[in-house]
């Protein structure tokens, strides 16, 4: 069977060849041509170029194949080249051995840094006038970022993409390893594995290789065998194939920045619609149409709204963080989400998203805001350094200057009595000697104290700037002190404070037992924020 149906490897008798096969073994043989070759990860690429070398008449005396991933560490191109080579790193001894192996194939490119990337695209045309031939392999962005780097390179570079295939190609595929086991599908089962496949040639060879091994078919049968299985009955081998390079990071997705459990709900949900939407392109307008105007309660659905739009601002960057930004791409001018890669496609329409909810611990708060901030003008500097720390970890913050479109024309005080008193999980208040200057701060702080009196967890967590008494704020309220402490420690203390809260407001009272008196005249609280 290892010959026949082998997703890891070149398929000996279940080879089809995909559109432009034909174009590329004639770019191949073709002398002063450069080829690049991208696809999605998985999708067979590799597979593809040794079988177009081999179909070249290309031996292996006539090519040089080397790996990105092996060089990934390298900062210089010739580095790369003098140690792929064997040979001396001046640019002259380097060009000698390209013209002297034939053609040097560069698997894996995108592992490459940056600069040795650019630095190749920057010489590929003069070095193609000098009869060097390069065969680059890497993923779907590289034909245009080589572009980008040289825009002349134009007919010097034929450049193929692998994407997925038809229907036609899957059937060829089934019908050779049929022939070669001696087996056939059941007509339903056949449609089932196409349909499943989405045209990803990896993923025909997966689904009937674990096929195969349900019915214990590992060799040609002696009699023909027919196998009429459901893709529930294969789900947990194909599903096993992919898990270990997409689970981890799909739950990080599902997680958020930094793993700002505020809004774990929000992005698993948004991770459970790309899942249960069977398409590559989703547009934003229908997640948005599922997570947030589903949901009946018009307050509710304004919460949920805000959090919605705090993750899409997030989206790219925790993409990247999560090691997804080659699989999923955010194109927030078209207001799409686009699933790059086939195979995580595939993934995606298996996962299991019980296991995967399980792992994200979600947290049903409906604050669409982990904090508000109530402070004095004055101390704007000292609030936006916590709020862009808060912000880089993931959190999100109601700060005015960010809410500006959305406070324009409004009536202030219903506004932000709406924030402080329902939509925040903490309001973080910042006491200096203008605080209590201020009409707004006061209109916000007597906002606080009526929410911290209807919450049945805390709320009002002050923070200290200078050595003041606050009318209607009790000094027996645990505090941490900017005077002992960083804002960078404050931010770490709330973040503890953040991710310790299971109370939420719809659970009963919970009783506190009183605090130490003497830990209550500290001058600030090194772990946490306490509250009498």
């Amino acid at each position: 069977m290892s010959d026949v149906f082998n997703e890891a490897a070149v398929p000996v008798l279940t080879f089809v060849p995909p559109r432009d096969f034909g174009d590329l073994v004639g770019s191949l043989r073709t002398p002063g041509k450069h080829v690049t070759l991208s696809g999605a990860s998985g999708c067979g690429k590799t597979t593809l170029a040794r079988k177009a070398l081999d179909r070249a008449g290309i031996g292996t005396g006539g090519y040089h194949w080397i790996s990105g991933r092996d060089y990934a560490a390298e900062i210089t191109l010739t580095n790369v080249l003098a140690r792929a080579l064997a040979c001396d790193a001046a640019e002259n001894e380097v060009v000698d051995y390209l013209v002297a192996c034939g053609i040097l194939v560069i698997d894996d490119f995108h592992h490459l840094g940056q600069p040795v990337r650019d630095e190749l695209g920057a010489k590929l045309k003069r070095w193609g006038e000098l009869g060097v031939r390069i065969f680059i392999i890497g993923i779907s962005s590289l034909n245009k970022s080589l572009l980008d780097i040289d825009s002349e390179l134009g007919i010097r570079n034929d450049a193929f993409e692998m994407g997925v295939q038809d229907g036609d190609f899957v059937e060829k595929v089934i019908a050779a390893g049929e022939n070669a086991l001696n087996f056939e599908f059941a007509p339903e089962c056949r449609e089932r594995f196409i349909k499943a496949s989405l045209g990803v040639p990896s993923a025909v060879q997966m689904i009937c290789r674990v096929a195969c091994t349900r019915m214990e078919l590992y060799e040609t049968a002696d009699k023909k065998v027919t196998i009429d299985l459901s893709m529930a009955e294969i789900k947990d081998g194909v599903l096993r194939n992919y898990k270990s390079k997409f689970q981890n990071r799909l739950i990080g997705l599902a997680k958020g920045k930094q793993q700002a459990r505020s809004v774990h709900n929000t992005y698993f949900e948004i991770v459970r619609q790309i899942c249960t939407i069977e398409l590559s392109e989703i547009p934003i307008a229908e997640l948005y149409s599922r997570i947030v105007k589903s949901v009946d309660d018009i307050s509710e659905r304004s919460k949920k709204s805000t959090s919605f739009y705090n993750c899409l601002n997030n989206l790219s960057d925790v993409l990247t963080q999560r090691g997804l930004d080659d699989a999923i791409y955010y194109n927030q001018k078209a207001k799409l989400i686009s699933i790059e890669d086939p195979s995580f496609r595939l993934y995606l329409t298996l996962a299991d998203l019980a296991e995967i909810e399980r792992s994200v611990r979600v947290r049903r708060t409906k604050f669409p805001w982990d904090v508000a901030v109530s402070f004095a003008g004055e101390d704007r500097k000292i609030v936006e350094g916590f709020r862009e720390e808060l912000n880089a970890n993931g959190y999100t913050v109601f700060y005015d200057f960010d809410e500006q479109h959305k406070l324009w024309g409004e009536n202030l005080r219903r506004k932000l009595s709406e924030v402080y008193a329902h939509d925040a999980q903490y309001m973080i208040v910042f006491l200096s000697k203008h605080y209590p200057e201020k009409d707004w701060t006061n209109f916000e702080l007597e906002i606080g104290r009526d929410a911290k009196a209807k919450r049945t967890s805390t709320y009002l967590l002050p923070l200290v700037v200078d050595d003041i008494n606050i009318v209607g704020l009790s000094k027996d309220v645990g505090y941490v002190d900017l005077r002992h402490h960083s804002v960078s420690e404050a931010v770490q203390i709330l973040i503890r404070k953040i991710e310790d809260t299971e109370v939420t407001v719809e659970q009963e009272p919970v009783a506190v037992a009183p605090a130490n008196p003497s830990e209550q005249a500290t001058a600030a609280i090194p772990h946490d924020v306490l509250e009498s």
